[in-house]
């Protein structure tokens, strides 16, 4: 008996994501890709040959989404300002207020979030869980008057995280 009984595809123009330390910030979400991970082994040397074995350790590749940018750059700057006080480039204070902000909820220097895949009918269908995310950089945003559509600008924000979870 086959264990698949959903035979639609997973839908790849469908998705939203929730940061916890965010929540009154809509992401416009125009790429995201679901993070690979990957375990190296462990080579076990003998007197003949070596034996490869099961690694104890799992890495996971980082979260890269691509956002379109909103008219007030809202995402962009809440992602801004999240970086840079985890990096308080210019005094302690910086890294203080982390904690001590009154946004979001958490006030932590990461959050859990979910990456939601909706489903054929717009429901949710897959929830992809991260734990302890944080942004690792954030790309520029290029402003071009020689485009010739009105394409809206858009940035990438590169996360690292503890781990994550697929629930479906």
């Amino acid at each position: 008996m086959a264990l698949t009984t959903n035979t639609n595809f997973l839908s790849p123009v469908e998705f939203q994501l929730v940061l916890n330390r965010l929540p009154n910030v809509e992401f416009f979400i125009q790429a995201a890709t679901i993070p690979g991970y990957n375990s190296q082994g462990t080579e076990l040397p003998t007197p003949f040959k070596i034996i490869n074995e099961p690694s104890d350790r799992l890495t996971y590749d980082d979260f890269t989404v691509t956002v379109i940018c909103d008219e007030d750059m809202t995402a962009f700057r809440e992602v801004s300002d999240w970086l840079v006080a985890l990096t308080y480039p210019d005094n302690f204070q910086q890294y203080a207020n982390l904690d001590n902000q009154e946004t979001g909820s958490g006030n932590t220097r990461k959050s859990d979030a979910m990456l939601v895949v909706l489903d054929s009918n717009k429901n949710v269908n897959v929830r992809i869980n991260f734990e302890d995310m944080f942004p690792v950089s954030i790309s520029g945003i290029q402003l071009n008057t020689a485009e010739s559509d009105l394409t809206p600008p858009t940035f990438e924000i590169t996360f690292k995280y503890a781990k994550y979870t697929i629930e479906v």
